[in-house]
């Protein structure tokens, strides 16, 4: 994005780029987010996949971009892309990284990859410890293997 201005005192015409990043605000984040895993659950996962793809090229350091695209990938049956995704280390680093264990262990169960889904919450059950929601979904899909 460019922003033009006029120097007052000058009247010279100037240009800055302003950088990409930070540009949505958190309220629209939450609103892009909730647009795209809506899509992607009523069968529209292209739809939804095209609108974190735009996420990520405004927003590149982030992780919500990754994590949404994956689980548009999860919804449309491309496990190994959403694992990819899922294991950036953008994502790892993240507040979102137990999150993403839980859609990576959701990706496992729908691939019928029982070993691999135990592996992983076997991998990273200390950290779950402390985000309950994730520890409880992956139980859940355990239990239901």
């Amino acid at each position: 994005m460019t922003q033009h201005a006029t120097d007052h005192h000058s009247g010279q015409h100037t240009s800055t780029a302003t950088p990409h990043t930070g540009l949505i605000s958190k309220e629209d984040r939450q609103m892009l987010m909730e647009m795209g895993i809506m899509a992607s659950n009523n069968v529209f996962p292209w739809e939804g996949h095209a609108l974190f793809g735009q996420l990520l090229l405004v927003e590149p350091e982030e992780a919500y971009p990754r994590v949404g695209m994956a689980y548009c990938k999860i919804m449309g049956g491309q496990f190994a892309e959403a694992h990819q995704l899922l294991k950036n280390k953008v994502v790892t680093a993240s507040s979102l990284k137990d999150f993403a264990l839980a859609l990576r262990g959701l990706a496992f169960y729908l691939a019928k990859q029982p070993q691999e889904l135990e592996q992983l919450f076997k991998e990273h059950e200390e950290p779950l410890e402390k985000n309950l929601p994730a520890r409880s979904m992956f139980q859940n899909l355990i239990t239901a293997l």
